[in-house]
């Protein structure tokens, strides 16, 4: 019996150094909040995302960060106190991009400045984005969501029912258009046990939540025909109790069924050792030519690129391409007509027009 006993003690201290953890609403990013993170190269990284489940050992220690950035996190009043008037004194957000081009068009105006402002709801618990906010041609323009995009329902915690919620958004560009964007999002925590990386050095317990986002983003500009792009991708992320950034997050795109690692991200801590730190983020334009084409396309990458994809769409939002890292798109087998072509990559994304003919 003497000799049982410790090791019984030996198999509970390990069933609680991996015991299921649930996350709730004060896990979340608060105002104030400075979170550092970095990238990693999707190609090579190791990642497996069917390994998930219970009881899982997730060591991601090898992870090679790429290039830094810093999420700052700030209330409407305190990024322009003119948004305060739409939005509302308690809402938080982080700036998604320094600067954003419409697919493929010159527009006479410049949008800057860009966040989303994210807020804690009760009844039921949730974590919601509720406003989006730019500034154009220098004037802030700041709009709420008709339909809060719901990223997460409380507690999240393994073996919950999945969520499933609708989202819709409307900005108004004066003396312009519009921009929309409307869809819904589907969330289950599909796996918990520990995770460690480069800088959780200490395997930490966590969930796995995985988020698949299905949306339409329409462009109405003038007497322009609306332009839509149907987005399908999916977030995959491990959260700490305690912690108001994901140790890691990964992002895929979903194309014919098969998701591809667009992103990698994990939480991190300042290094020095020849780590580039990315000070801006864009959602531009890209080059593309000959254009109008007949049979190949080329795309004009911006400068240190190492990863990247390419999508192609047709007028109506229908995906009709997909490429990674390959510059030139074969694009002769595509009937005659006008397509918006999307890149994306490490420092963010953009996109281009062109006419096959």
């Amino acid at each position: 019996m003497k000799r049982i006993i410790p090791v019984l003690l030996l198999a509970a201290c390990s069933y609680l150094s991996q015991a299921q953890v649930s996350i709730t609403a004060s896990d979340m990013p608060v105002n104030g909040d400075t979170l550092r993170y970095s990238t990693v190269l999707p190609i090579g990284s190791g990642i497996n995302l069917n390994d998930t489940g219970a009881n899982k050992v997730w060591s991601f220690d090898s992870l090679k960060p790429l290039i830094q950035r810093v999420d700052e996190y700030k209330t409407a009043f305190l990024v322009n106190p003119l948004y305060v008037l739409t939005i509302g004194s308690t809402a938080y957000g982080y700036k998604v991009a320094d600067t954003f081009g419409i697919p493929g068009m010159t527009l006479p105006i410049n949008i800057t400045n860009v966040y989303n402002f994210f807020s804690k709801k009760s009844s039921p618990s949730r974590f919601v984005v509720e406003a989006y906010a730019a500034e154009i041609s220098g004037a802030p323009i700041p709009a709420k969501y008709q339909d809060e995009d719901e990223w997460y329902f409380f507690p999240l915690a393994y073996g919950n029912a999945e969520d499933s919620s609708a989202f819709s958004l409307t900005v108004s560009i004066p003396s312009v258009g519009s921009m929309k964007q409307n869809g819904y999002r589907k969330t289950k925590v599909d796996g918990w046990g520990t995770i460690s990386t480069p800088y959780y050095t200490t395997a930490q317990n966590c969930i796995r939540v995985r988020s698949e986002v299905n949306s339409v983003d329409s462009f109405q500009i003038s007497s322009i025909p609306a332009v839509g792009i149907t987005r399908k991708v999916v977030d995959y992320k491990w959260l700490i109790p305690g912690e108001h950034y994901p140790a890691l997050w990964v992002t895929t795109n979903i194309v014919a069924s098969i998701e591809t690692i667009t992103a990698i991200r994990y939480r991190d801590k300042y290094r020095s050792n020849g780590i580039q730190e990315a000070s801006s983020r864009t959602i531009g334009n890209v080059a593309v030519y000959p254009n109008p084409a007949k049979q190949t396309i080329s795309v004009t990458l911006p400068t240190d690129v190492r990863y990247f994809s390419l999508d192609v769409f047709d007028l109506q939002g229908k995906h009709v391409k997909h490429l990674d890292n390959e510059q030139t798109l074969n694009v002769s087998a595509l009937p005659s007509g006008s397509y918006i072509l999307h890149l994306l990559h490490e420092g963010g994304e953009a996109y281009g027009t062109f006419v096959k003919e």
